[in-house]
């Protein structure tokens, strides 16, 4: 639903949707994880793993979002 959603409002840039779309399910489903403790028992190495993957994913959705800006306005 919420991908349909933002879709729509994507306009021409619509193709970025389905990358921002996956980001955000990894970056959530890891992050719930973490709250509800279902990577209790692991190294502590994992966590950076973990923790580093989800800033990358963060990271790499910012430039998405803002290349599309910046192409939007015609940068």
């Amino acid at each position: 639903m919420f991908y349909g959603m933002g879709k729509t409002r994507m306009g021409e840039y619509d193709f970025s949707s389905w990358t921002i779309h996956m980001a955000f399910i990894i970056v959530f489903s890891n992050i719930w994880g973490l709250i509800f403790r279902e990577w209790k028992g692991s190294s502590r190495r994992t966590h950076q793993i973990i923790t580093a993957g989800i800033i990358v994913l963060v990271a790499s959705t910012v430039v998405v979002g803002l290349g599309s800006y910046l192409k939007s306005h015609g940068m």
